[in-house]
């Protein structure tokens, strides 16, 4: 159940009714509850147990976790949900992984074994919810905040809906003290433009790009180094828009439920170093990955050797939590290396005492960050390996070949594709200018809202892709 479909538009009708029908904050919070689950099975009704049965778990684990004094006993109870949410997570994600790797290296030693890898289905957004209950017996294990007494409070936190498949991953210290309070419905402008806006990046922007992407990445040996260009550039934003149009989505729906969730993205791409871009991109796992990996493995306190060390894994493990695979891993590695590369050199950046200066080299250091980061979404796009080798080359070392109108993409193709991503930067260059646009848009007038409003309905209506496609994320 997309949130583009007019499914998804029937059931939030139908969840909205029943909420503003309950009485009381018990029922309201059971009635998000149960809509939580029945979208949750929308995809596959089985998967519901893999929801919850650990999270049962969980919450019994916290409970004993906040009684027990033993230090041994409690690293028990840790262990215990570490096992079990991890071990669920391995199995469905990363078995067949590990097999067909296995073989691999048992082909290489010159042995000739041979077996069959199973067909497991993943079971939609196991990552994000799986991280949710890992920081919440973590945090109880470090008693930086108290278990929950309300099994249906524990429950609302784990399924709420808008945020269930693919994120922002929410920590229970920001959500469950939010459901002590009386909840109510809301709808205001600045709602219905988070809904807009994140339903526009998704549909019209990165839905629009997704088949120039497709068809360029799918055999980049055949296509220049300017086309190769052209759509890294497209996928960086396509991947973008698609997932931060789901997490405005996800804001907005939940504030219509008076709950708030946290914001995701905060204009990755005029970020100035790599530390920079992981405070603007996917920022509730990069957070997460901070405090619960990077902190857990020693962080900065055991010098710069191991300093560096626990950045790279911690990448490393990033990479490894978006796919069974590896160019996800080499993803994650190119980011650490970005990251230790970047604190080897950052003294260098005080050198620089002039405003000019300062201004020029700013303007190089999100220049160069960018063309980093293009680059390192080529390994994350492109699986298979000789093919990513290609686009790599080509967009490292160019080609000269500027002649594009022959190969077969067609000039209105990339005049459209170049509009909508000039279209786009120019948007995200000023989505933050006097504060969010949102927030903005609810003290517009009515005549901007209204003319604002007819624009989004004739985009809309003009380039509505014809086929719908799943969130990018989902996959994760």
């Amino acid at each position: 159940m997309l949130f583009q479909t007019p499914e998804f538009l029937v059931f939030l009708v139908i969840v909205v009714s029943f909420f503003a029908i309950a009485r009381t904050g018990r029922w309201r919070k059971f009635v998000l509850v149960l809509a939580s689950c029945i979208f949750y099975m929308w995809w596959s009704p089985s998967f519901i147990i893999l929801l919850l049965v650990p999270m049962l778990v969980d919450f019994n684990v916290a409970r004993w976790l906040a009684r027990e004094e033993s230090p041994a006993r409690r690293r028990g109870l840790l262990a215990i949900s570490i096992v079990a949410n991890l071990g669920l997570l391995g199995f469905f994600k990363y078995y067949v992984f590990f097999l067909q790797n296995l073989l691999s290296l048992i082909h290489l030693a010159g042995a000739n074994a041979q077996w069959r890898t199973p067909d497991i289905a993943l079971p939609i957004g196991i990552s994000f919810y799986t991280f949710e209950r890992l920081s919440y017996t973590i945090d109880v294990y470090r008693r930086a905040a108290p278990p929950t007494r309300s099994a249906l409070d524990f429950s609302l936190f784990i399924t709420f809906f808008p945020r269930l498949i693919a994120g922002p991953i929410v920590r229970a210290s920001d959500f469950l003290p939010q459901l002590h309070r009386r909840t109510a419905l809301h709808f205001d402008l600045g709602i219905f433009f988070l809904l807009l806006s994140g339903l526009m990046k998704k549909v019209i922007v990165a839905d629009n790009l997704s088949p120039f992407v497709e068809q360029v990445f799918s055999s980049p040996a055949v296509w220049p180094s300017v086309v190769i260009w052209l759509a890294a550039i497209a996928f960086a934003i396509q991947i973008y828009c698609d997932f931060s149009g789901y997490s405005e989505m996800a804001i907005g729906l939940g504030r219509i439920f008076g709950l708030e969730l946290p914001k995701n993205f905060n204009r990755p791409y005029f970020s100035s170093s790599p530390s920079d871009f992981w405070r603007r991109w996917h920022i509730s796992l990069s957070t997460w990955l901070r405090d619960y990996v990077y902190v857990s493995l020693g962080g900065n306190r055991g010098g710069t050797a191991s300093t560096y060390r626990n950045l790279m894994l911690t990448m490393l493990i990033g990479g490894f939590w978006h796919g069974a695979s590896w160019n996800f891993v080499l993803w994650g590695f190119l980011h650490g290396c970005a990251l230790v590369f970047h604190r080897m050199v950052r003294s260098a950046e005080r050198i620089a005492t002039s405003p000019l200066r300062r201004r020029i080299g700013h303007v190089f250091s999100v220049a160069l960050m960018q063309y980093w980061v293009l680059l390192c979404w080529i390994p994350f796009r492109i699986r298979d390996s000789s093919a990513m080798l290609t686009a790599l080359r080509k967009f490292v070392v160019p080609d000269g070949n500027f002649e594009i109108a022959s190969l077969g993409l067609g000039r209105m193709s990339i005049f459209s594709t170049s509009l909508l991503m000039l279209t786009f930067l120019t948007i995200h260059a000023f989505s933050n200018w006097k504060g969010d646009l949102d927030a903005r848009f609810a003290r517009a007038s009515m005549p901007t809202i209204a003319a604002i409003g007819i624009a989004a309905g004739v985009i809309f209506v003009t380039m509505w892709p014809l086929s719908q496609a799943p969130f990018i994320y989902f996959q994760f």
